[in-house]
């Protein structure tokens, strides 16, 4: 809609303009509250998001820094992951034919190891010179060769050759078409060379039809004594790994595909055969697992420490929002100080996030079904003042991991097997109830910081559901890949979408009023001009007839 072009003051002499944006000014106070409603509104929101980025980053972070990246589909921690991690035990050994590290469930004490075979691929090389100006007609035999074309099938794939393919050529169409092999020549020792990239008994290298085995007598693959595919032994036309095959304390052999095996506990990297078993020591690593620890709770207690300055930051009432009209009146350094003011206190005393953190700490206190308590390790809270931040008694925590690491483990990370469920809104009546059981019973199994995990997974969600997942979806789902769904499925509006869209149109309607009653301010002082004009015309023509008397 254009605006009219209105001229007001031409009989009063009065800034009618001036005049009807003063009263609509005195109107407008019930906008800019709505108006500082929506930024505050949107501040928290971004407080919130940046809450759950942070929690999110600090379940990723030190679930990787403790080993436990073996995740469900869902995001929930693998059972039994604690078992894999390397910092619990330590593994030593003189033997220069294997190197090895210890998992967490490794037994104390010392194991005999003996490499009877390593695994190994299959391989074929030239036996003799290969020129590099040989083409695959010249390789293959131009008989192979049909309108120019001829097809190998090598490990059962078959590859079309042109008759002018250049050698190197002929190595990149085996790589593609099958990609488990390397195949290169290599023009300084003019020899050709096939491998798998796997070792152990199925990896293998097949050469599937007579053109294929053409190819074996043109790249020298087969004793120069033979000169016809006929001749070649199914040896050399199929060639295979071998399996690595250890003794571990003096037991039949067993046999293993790779040379990076684990076995009870171990990791060993194979690296040469052994004539005798050799030994490897395993013990606890106590200072080693202590600072792992250590270093969980430093960052729990400094995640603990970031909500407690938010809950309790000062709001300054005084301070709100500024609209732009405030904005114009003040330089960039004076809202720079304003909204660092009314910024403060976002996140005071949130409801969401307290219940959260007195969830976590009475959880953690719980004991963990069929292993023991937090504080039976030297893991206890500190004062109240301390807001749950986690303190360590190094001598008890030490002592306990030097005599019964497992329990220590399996207290602080222990995974549950019990189904995981969510409860939905629509859950209702047993339903609710035997989920409700479920979530019990596995928290429960689950050991102190499982439940740390558990319980942060647990308020990304809630928070979700009250600010949305703002900028970080993907990484809020790396934490667990379903926590949106419920939020997706629930129209993607969280709470604070939906106060906002309400603000939204109070402003709509309350900028409708403004506009009506600046129309009607408009229409009085039009009339008040057109009744002005009237009289000043009415005394005009009184004056003129009273002046035209005296004559």
């Amino acid at each position: 809609m254009v605006n009219p072009i209105r001229f007001g003051g031409i009989a009063s002499g009065l800034d009618t303009e001036s005049l009807v944006k003063q009263l609509v000014s005195a109107e407008k106070t019930r906008v800019d509250k709505f108006t500082q409603q929506k930024i505050w509104k949107q501040w928290q929101q971004t407080a919130y998001n940046e809450t759950n980025k942070t929690m999110a980053n600090f379940i990723l972070d030190t679930r990787k820094n403790l080993g436990l990246t073996r995740t469900t589909s869902t995001g929930a921690l693998v059972s039994g992951s604690i078992n894999s991690v390397d910092w619990v035990k330590k593994a030593s050994s003189s033997s220069t034919a294997f190197d090895v590290t210890a998992s967490a469930n490794a037994p104390s004490g010392v194991v005999n190891i003996k490499v009877n075979q390593l695994a190994k691929g299959a391989n074929v090389s030239s036996q003799r010179d290969v020129d590099s100006s040989l083409t695959a007609e010249s390789i293959v035999g131009a008989g192979n060769f049909v309108g120019g074309k001829a097809t190998i099938k090598i490990n059962n794939e078959d590859i079309v050759l042109e008759s002018t393919d250049t050698i190197s050529i002929i190595a990149q169409k085996i790589r593609v078409a099958a990609p488990e092999l390397n195949a290169s020549y290599d023009s300084g020792a003019k020899r050709f060379f096939m491998s798998t990239k796997n070792t152990g008994e199925e990896a293998s290298i097949s050469f599937d039809n007579d053109v294929a085995k053409s190819l074996m007598l043109g790249l020298n693959f087969v004793d120069e004594t033979i000169n016809d595919v006929a001749n070649i032994p199914a040896a050399d036309s199929t060639r295979t790994g071998q399996a690595a095959l250890i003794e571990y304390n003096g037991g039949t052999p067993i046999k293993y595909q790779s040379n990076n095996i684990s076995i009870n506990g171990l990791n060993l990297t194979l690296k040469a055969e052994t004539t005798t078993a050799e030994a490897v020591s395993l013990d606890t690593d106590v200072d080693g697992a202590y600072n792992k620890i250590k270093e969980f709770v430093d960052e729990y207690n400094k995640l603990i420490d970031g909500f407690d300055s938010k809950l309790a930051e000062k709001k300054y009432r005084d301070f709100q929002p500024l609209t732009d009209e405030q904005k114009e009146a003040m330089s960039e350094g004076d809202i720079k100080l304003w909204e660092e003011k009314a910024k403060s206190g976002l996140l005071k005393n949130d409801e969401t996030m307290t219940r959260m953190m007195q969830t976590i700490r009475q959880d953690i206190y719980q004991k963990v079904e069929g292993v023991g308590s937090l504080f039976e390790l030297g893991i206890t809270t500190g004062s109240w003042r301390d807001n749950g931040k986690l303190t360590i008694d190094e001598t008890k925590l030490k002592d306990a991991l030097r005599n019964d690491s497992e329990k220590v483990l399996n207290t602080l990370f222990k995974t549950s097997d019990t189904p995981e469920v969510t409860i939905t809104s629509a859950d209702k009546g047993q339903a609710l109830i035997d989920k409700q059981a479920l979530i019990a019973k596995r928290k429960s199994e689950s050991g102190a910081f499982i439940r740390i995990f558990d319980g942060l997974t647990s308020g990304i969600k809630d928070i979700v559901d009250k600010s949305g997942p703002g900028s970080e979806a993907s990484l809020l789902r790396s934490v667990k890949s379903n926590i949106l769904i419920e939020y997706v499925t629930s129209g993607s509006r969280s709470l604070i979408d939906k106060d906002v869209s309400e603000i939204d149109k109070r402003i709509s309607r309350e900028t409708e009023r403004l506009a009506s009653l600046e129309e009607r301010y408009w229409k009085q002082f039009t009339a008040m001009e057109k009744a002005m004009s009237e009289m000043n015309n009415q005394s005009s023509w009184l004056a003129q007839q009273f002046g035209g008397g005296q004559q």
